[in-house]
């Protein structure tokens, strides 16, 4: 709460101090202590204020309550209190009620708006009212320079304080609008000397036109016929570092309208002062409207700023010029924008000429207005096609390929009928006199009405690319010759495959039925039983054959509901004879109630076939277990069949089902590609495992598919 006391008056309270003690002490009673308070609170800001107010009212209240309770030892003790707090606190509601100047820091006014920066506020009637008389004119020609020139300005200022005096504070105008983060603040040297003229003379109306100006623009000033300042804002004078009189200084002995320098030059850039003289001169001499821009020295920083500057005259009524009133504003910050913007524009063009695109830009009629550095290469072209472009579309026509420029033509008429974006892939002859094909593509450019403007069109050199596919498509077609080649032998190893096993079945039955046959007496039961097995061996090898004709033919597959375990069971019959020859135990375990299944039935049957016949196959003579078993059972909507055997197991069962990959010395390695084949057309999966203690174990799923009731077929 001390910082908020007015330090300019020390005085005043220890004197406070002293004759309020004085007072308790003489007549032992705490009123004495009313007069340091009010000399304390007198210096508070509102908020303090309203602090002690409130203490003083809570302390009241509290005495008021002892006074209340009757106590005969502290009630008159409690009246004397509450008779102080109240004489301080109606001191203090008296003194707030008069004070004329309510002071609020800056802090609490906030910021200015659309800057989001805490600094000083702006230009209201609040702030303008803590501003001495003489500083306002100051203060607002800040703000509209800051404005009109996008440059934050900072100049200083008495600012009222609480207790009537003025003390000296800094004010920053802001433009009101966003700037640049690096855009520097011009702080205003109001700490050099500047003057009037004595008398305006002619001039006075001039001088009243800038006073105007200078209200609107922040800037302003008036000269006379001769080229003589008769008035200028003392911002202006301190920002040169010059008075009226050292800029109206002759330098030579001519007049400034005979070609005679004026003491203003010496502000001037030297690359600025002659053109800006000769027009000035020019102007005064003929009456002409004078805007110029040019540079000028800051005396803060020596750096030179530009401004734009405009000057009319004033003339008597008979038409007589009298005098010349003008403005200039500072516009540094669009010369620094539009040089930003240059350089942008040179980075993006230099960036544009090291793609190696070809990128150009068309008028709204199909005519070249900008060409990139490698189009210009690539056509042998020079910077003439902007003066010459129908001659450099007529080159351009000239390079595209007879037999692509029809193509071409109809595309760009079609884009640009419609308006639609146009990409086209054509060949066009470079500069050293080859075609190469080329990839373009064209967007069309519109106004706010939507017409289209003009065009950006960009071209990719994708001739190597075109070769490349052009070898990869005849290295496809020969790959494919290779590949029916291959087809082709792997279709007749799989034929012969698919024949062998149940020919080779057919030759074993007939083999046991000729042994029954010649025996004494012959076992005719036993030979009826082959020639059965014989039968079914020679309808399965033309089920094969009709099945392969089928392929051929694209024909559907005849895919009926089949009972899964009724073929394995006929699958294992087939083979019965082969496994008693090679002593191998056969046996099926199958789940109760399992469904029926839509496949194909020569198909899984061979698959079966192969896979116990590979089981045999595999058992050695030297197996001292040799038992081969097959189990049927549903898993989720799955039916899983897996043919376990004893033999050695599959040591490479990642290259098990390739075709051609094979472990027998007389196999040809397509009877596992063959099966897992039939398995995946039918929905399923085929794969190996490790039985234990030895063996594998080849498992193949096929899908439970609900068919409808017509095509139920009992098997």
């Amino acid at each position: 709460m001390l910082k908020k006391l007015a330090r300019r008056s020390p005085a005043i309270i220890v004197a406070s101090v002293m004759v309020g003690g004085f007072i308790c002490w003489l007549g032992s009673s705490p009123m004495g202590a009313v007069l340091p308070i009010v000399a304390l609170v007198s210096h508070f800001d509102r908020r303090s204020l309203a602090i002690v107010g409130l203490a003083l009212g809570l302390a009241l209240i509290c005495s008021m309550i002892l006074v209340l309770a009757n106590s005969n030892g502290i009630r008159p003790l409690a009246v004397t209190w509450a008779v102080f707090f109240a004489v301080a606190l109606g001191c203090i509601l008296v003194l707030g009620a008069t004070r004329q100047v309510q002071y609020q820091p800056f802090g609490e006014l906030g910021a200015l708006p659309n800057t989001g920066i805490q600094h000083p506020p702006a230009l209201t009637e609040q702030f303008l009212s803590l501003v001495h008389p003489d500083d306002r004119d100051v203060a607002s020609q800040a703000s509209s320079r800051a404005f009109w020139s996008g440059f934050p300005q900072i100049i200083r200022y008495r600012q009222l304080q609480p207790d009537g005096s003025y003390s000296w504070a800094e004010f920053r105008a802001e433009p009101g609008y966003t700037i640049p983060d690096d855009t520097p603040a011009k702080i205003s040297a109001q700490h050099l000397p500047w003057s009037i003229a004595g008398a305006v003379g002619e001039t006075a109306e001039a001088a009243r036109t800038a006073l105007v100006l200078e209200t609107i623009f922040g800037t302003g000033w008036a000269m006379d016929t001769t080229g003589r300042f008769t008035y200028a804002t003392p911002n202006a004078q301190t920002t040169i570092g010059q008075t009226l009189e050292e800029m109206n200084a002759r330098l030579t002995d001519a007049d400034f309208l005979d070609g005679g320098d004026l003491g203003w030059k010496r502000i001037f850039h030297p690359d600025e002062y002659e053109r800006v003289a000769a027009s000035l001169r020019h102007s005064l001499r003929v009456g002409d409207h004078w805007n110029n821009e040019y540079r000028l020295r800051r005396v803060s920083t020596g750096e030179y700023g530009w401004h734009r500057v405009a000057m009319r005259p004033t003339r008597d009524r008979s038409g007589r010029i009298t005098g010349w009133y003008g403005m200039s504003i500072d516009i540094s910050v669009y010369k620094q924008t539009e040089a930003a913007l240059r350089i942008r524009e040179q980075e993006l063009s230099q960036l544009v000429n090291m793609v190696p695109v070809h990128i150009m830009r068309l008028s709204h009629e199909g005519k070249p207005t900008f060409l990139s550095n490698a189009t210009l290469d690539f056509f042998g072209l020079d910077e003439s096609y902007i003066q010459q472009p129908d001659e450099t579309l007529a080159a351009i026509w000239s390079k595209i390929h007879p037999d692509d420029a029809p193509r071409v033509r109809m595309a760009l008429g079609q884009g640009a009928e419609l308006g639609d974006r146009i990409a086209i892939r054509y060949r066009v002859r470079s500069v050293d006199g080859n075609f190469r094909w080329m990839d373009s593509r064209a967007e069309p450019i519109r106004d706010a009405s939507g017409a289209i403007v003009e065009w950006y069109a960009v071209s990719l050199d994708v001739n190597d690319q075109v070769l490349a596919q052009e070898g990869l498509r005849l290295a496809h077609e020969e790959l494919a010759k290779a590949t029916q080649a291959a087809n082709l032998a792997e279709l007749s190893a799989s034929i012969a495959h698919e024949v062998a096993q149940p020919l080779a079945a057919l030759l074993s039955s007939s083999e046991a039925c000729e042994r029954w046959l010649s025996i004494d007496p012959p076992n005719l039961d036993r030979a009826m039983q082959a020639l059965q097995r014989i039968i079914r061996s020679g309808k399965a090898a033309t089920d094969i054959v009709t099945r392969i004709r089928a392929l051929f033919a694209q024909s559907a597959d005849a895919r009926i509901q089949t009972d899964i375990a009724r073929l394995v069971g006929d699958a294992g019959q087939l083979l019965d004879e082969e496994l008693l020859r090679h002593g191998v135990n056969f046996g099926i375990d199958v789940d109760d109630q399992l469904p029926t299944l839509q496949l194909d039935r020569v198909q899984i049957q061979q698959t079966v076939i192969n896979l116990v016949r590979n089981g045999i196959e595999a058992i050695g003579p030297a197996a001292t277990t040799r038992t081969i078993r097959i189990r049927i059972k549903r898993v989720g909507d799955l039916i899983q069949t897996s043919i376990s055997d004893t033999g050695p197991g599959i040591v490479e069962p990642s290259k098990i089902f390739e075709p051609f990959y094979t472990t027998k010395g007389h196999g040809m390695g397509m009877g596992l590609a063959i099966c897992r084949s039939i398995i995946t057309s039918h929905g399923g999966e085929l794969w190996v495992e490790k039985n234990e203690p030895n063996g594998a174990v080849f498992i193949f799923t096929l899908p439970v598919i609900e068919p409808p009731a017509a095509e139920i077929q009992s098997i």
